[in-house]
C-alpha cells in the first residue's frame, strides 16, 4: 500500500484496508494489486473464510471458491463454483471449465446431494475428453495431469474403475517417458489404494507389471515385485472363494500365483498352491493333474533368499500439487508477475533463497520496472508458477520482451517450459531464435528426456536447425539415463558425420556406472569405427566403480 494516499488521522489496519479498498473501487490499480497480494497472504497463511471475504472483494471468484472449500463451507463453494459455471468467459477454456465441473461435482458429493453422481460423472467426461485433445497435441504432461485428476475424483466417490484408469494412463505416459522410478512409485500408490479397496486381481496385475517394467529396465526388484503378486494372485483367490465367485475364477487365480512363484524359483510355495488346488471341489481330473504337480515339486531346491525389495521411499505416495486448484489459480491470475510472486512467496513448501526473490519482485512492483527487468526478476525465481508470466509476457509484439522471456527459458527446469521454448525456437525474429538455441543446452533434467528427444528431430527436420539439434543432443547426453546413452548411441547408427562425431564426445564424458551392462551390450550394436570409444568408455566406468575388468 502506499501511504501516501492515505489522509493523518488513519492509524489502524482496518482503516488501511478500507482505504485501499477505497482506492480500488475508484479504479486504483495499485490499490487493486496490493489488497489481492493482502487475500493471497490470508490464503496462504489459512484463513480461509477471510481469504474468501477478500476474493469477492477484488473479483478473483475462482480463489474464493477455492478459499471456501478449503474452509470447509462446500454449499457456498458448490454455489460459487455453479455460478462460475455458467459464465461465457469459460467456453473457449475447455480445460479449465472441466475443473470447475468437477470441484462442484465433489462439492456435491461430499454434502450428500442427489445430484451429485450425475455430476460427479459428466464431469470426469469432460476431463477425460480434455485429456485426449492434450495427448492428440502432444502435452502429455498436461494429460499426465487430467488422469491424477481421475483418479483423484475416484479415491473421494469410491469409484475404483476411476481410480485404475487414472492410474493406468498416468503410468503408461511415465513408462513412455522412460520415467521407469516415476512409474514405479506410481504402481506402488496404485497397489496401496487396490488394497484398500479389496480389489486383489487389480494389485496382481500391477505388482505383474510393475515386475516387467523393472526388468525390461534393468532395475533390480522384479523378482521381488512376483513374489508380491503371487501373494496378490492367492488373496485374489481367497477373496473370490469367500465371495461365493465361480471356482474357476478361483483356480485361474491360483495358477497365476504358482506361475509367479515358480518363475523366481520359490518352489516350496508353488507346490502349496497346487496343494490347495487340489484340494478345491475341482473337476477329479483337474484335481489328480494339481495333486500330480505338488508331488513333483516336493524335491525342488529350497526357495532362495527374498530379492531385493523396492525401497521404501518408492512407496510414498507422489505428493502432487493441488491442480485441481492451483490450474484455476494459475488461470485466474492471468501471468500478472507481482501476483504469481506473491503466491510464491506466500507458499512457505518453496527455498528461503526462492522466496527471497520472489519477495524482491514484489517489492520492485510499486517501482517502474522495465518489461525486460521484469523478466530477469521472474527468472530468478526459478518456480514453476512463472511459467505462466513468461507465457504471457511472450505475447508481446516487441521482440526484445521475447529475446528475454527465450534467454529466461534455460533456467526453467519443467518440462512445460518446451512448449513455450519450441514457440521461441519458431519465433520470426533471429534473435528470439538463438536466445532460445542457447536454452535449448541448458535444459538437462530426468524428464525433459522425452521433450528433448522430440526437439532434436524437430530440429533435424528444419533447415537450419543443426544447431539446436546439436545442443539438444549435449543436452540428452548430460542426463547420462539409460534411455539418453541408448538415444546417444542411435546417432550412431545414423552415420551423419556432424552428429555422429558429437555422439562421440558426448560418449567420452560420460560417468554414470550404471550403465555398464548397457555399454557392454551396445559395443557390438555400433558401427565397427565407433566401437572403440565405447570400449574406452566400459574400461572407463569400470575402473571408476572399482570392478575387475571383465571379457566382453
Amino acid at each position: 500500500t502506499k501511504a501516501s494516499r492515505l489522509p493523518d488521522e488513519v492509524v489502524t489496519w482496518a482503516e488501511v484496508l478500507q482505504a485501499e479498498v477505497e482506492a480500488a473501487r475508484a479504479g486504483d490499480g495499485a490499490a487493486l494489486a496490493g489488497l489481492r497480494q493482502y487475500a493471497i497472504y490470508l490464503e496462504a497463511a489459512g484463513h480461509h473464510r477471510a481469504a474468501a471475504v477478500w476474493f469477492a472483494e477484488v473479483d478473483l471468484p475462482m480463489h474464493r471458491a477455492i478459499a471456501l472449500e478449503r474452509a470447509g463451507d462446500d454449499a457456498a463453494a458448490a454455489e460459487a463454483w455453479s455460478e462460475l459455471e455458467r459464465r461465457d468467459s469459460l467456453r473457449d477454456h475447455p480445460y479449465e471449465r472441466a475443473l470447475v465441473r468437477l470441484n462442484r461435482a465433489l462439492c456435491l458429493h461430499r454434502l450428500g446431494d442427489p445430484d451429485a453422481p450425475m455430476a460427479v460423472l459428466d464431469a470426469t467426461a469432460d476431463v477425460e475428453e480434455v485429456a485426449d485433445g492434450f495427448e492428440r497435441a502432444g502435452i502429455r504432461e498436461r494429460a499426465f495431469d487430467c488422469y491424477q485428476l481421475l483418479a483423484r475424483v475416484g479415491q473421494e466417490t469410491g469409484t475404483f474403475v476411476n481410480v485404475a484408469e487414472g492410474y493406468a494412463n498416468s503410468i503408461r505416459i511415465l513408462r513412455a517417458d522412460g520415467l521407469k522410478l516415476d512409474a514405479l512409485r506410481l504402481y506402488e500408490a496404485f497397489v496401496a489404494i487396490a488394497r484398500g479397496f479389496d480389489e486383489w486381481h487389480a494389485t496382481a496385475v500391477a505388482l505383474r507389471e510393475a515386475a516387467e517394467t523393472c526388468m525390461t529396465g534393468r532395475l533390480p526388484y522384479g523378482e521381488d515385485l512376483l513374489l508380491r503378486a503371487g501373494e496378490a494372485w492367492i488373496a485374489c483367490a481367497e477373496h473370490s472363494l469367500r465371495a461365493g465367485l465361480p471356482l474357476k475364477i478361483v483356480e485361474n487365480a491360483y495358477l497365476a500365483a504358482a506361475e509367479a512363484f515358480t518363475s523366481v524359483r520359490a518352489f516350496s510355495r508353488a507346490r502349496r498352491v497346487y496343494g490347495t488346488l487340489g484340494n478345491l471341489a475341482l473337476p477329479p481330473d483337474a484335481k489328480t493333474r494339481y495333486r500330480t504337480l505338488a508331488a513333483r515339486l516336493s524335491d525342488a531346491p529350497p526357495d532362495p533368499p527374498r530379492p531385493v525389495p523396492v525401497p521404501e521411499f518408492l512407496k510414498q505416495r507422489p505428493d502432487y500439487d493441488e491442480i485441481w486448484y492451483v490450474d484455476l489459480e494459475e488461470f485466474e491470475l492471468g501471468g500478472d508477475p507481482g501476483l504469481v510472486a506473491a503466491g510464491v512467496l506466500a507458499d512457505r513448501r518453496y527455498a528461503d533463497i526462492v522466496r527471497r526473490h520472489a519477495l524482491l519482485l514484489v517489492l520492485d512492483e510499486d517501482h517502474v520496472l522495465s518489461p525486460v527487468e521484469r523478466i530477469e526478476r521472474l527468472e530468478a525465481i526459478r518456480a514453476y508458477p512463472v511459467l505462466s508470466c513468461l507465457e504471457a509476457a511472450f505475447r508481446s509484439p516487441d521482440p526484445t520482451v521475447r529475446r528475454a522471456v527465450a534467454a529466461a527459458l534455460g533456467s526453467l527446469r519443467f518440462k512445460r517450459t518446451f512448449g513455450l521454448l519450441e514457440q521461441a525456437l519458431a519465433d520470426p525474429d533471429p534473435q528470439v531464435v538463438e536466445a532460445a538455441t542457447h536454452s535449448v543446452g541448458r535444459l538437462v533434467f530426468p524428464h525433459a528426456f522425452e521433450p528433448l528427444t522430440r526437439l532434436y528431430f524437430w530440429a533435424r527436420s528444419r533447415d537450419g536447425g543443426a544447431e539446436i539439434a546439436a545442443r539438444a543432443l549435449k543436452a540428452i547426453g548430460r542426463i547420462q539415463s539409460v534411455e539418453a546413452f541408448e538415444f546417444v548411441c542411435d546417432r550412431l547408427r545414423d552415420r551423419d558425420p556432424v552428429f555422429s562425431a558429437l555422439a562421440r564426445e558426448i560418449l567420452e564424458g560420460l560417468s554414470n556406472p550404471d550403465l555398464l551392462p548397457h555399454v557392454q551390450r551396445e559395443i557390438d550394436l555400433v558401427p565397427p569405427e565407433d566401437r572403440a570409444v565405447l570400449e574406452r568408455l566400459l574400461r572407463r566406468l569400470q575402473g571408476e566403480a572399482g570392478l575387475s575388468r571383465t571379457n566382453r
